[in-house]
């Protein structure tokens, strides 16, 4: 499943059931690399975004390294052959390479962002719908 970036930045809400799921081993994720990258600048230099979370920096490195630990990270280069279709298909521009690496690795997309559900072709998960999938797959 690849994981975007509200997702990614969501876990570092506090009591955030999104970490507990990022952090899931039931769920075999992937990102883009520059998701990280990005997200990780973003964290050390927004300092709105480190208030609205309300941890300390050292606090926001730790959470960062343990909610990126199981997410694989993808080159570009390797989805690449997916991009125009992705680019066709996203409502912005941006949302590209998550669509491109899901279409790419044949995997649904976890987002809670509903531009990404305005195409039909790669599967969107919200977090609401990947827990009621896991409870199911629990009981």
């Amino acid at each position: 499943m690849v994981v975007d970036a509200n997702i990614l930045l969501a876990g570092f809400g506090r009591g955030a059931i999104t970490r507990e799921l990022l952090l899931d081993p039931r769920l075999d994720l992937f990102a883009p690399e520059h998701l990280l990258i990005e997200t990780e600048r973003h964290l050390a230099t927004n300092t709105a975004l480190q208030k609205r979370i309300g941890l300390s920096k050292p606090q926001i490195r730790l959470i960062f390294e343990q909610l990126t630990h199981s997410i694989r990270t993808v080159e570009a280069a390797q989805y690449s052959v997916s991009m125009p279709e992705a680019l066709r298909l996203a409502a912005h521009s941006e949302d590209a390479p998550y669509l491109a690496l899901a279409l790419w690795k044949k995997t649904p997309l976890w987002s809670n962002d509903k531009g990404m559900k305005l195409q039909g072709k790669v599967p969107v998960f919200t977090t609401a719908q990947l827990i009621a999938v896991l409870a199911g797959h629990s009981s």
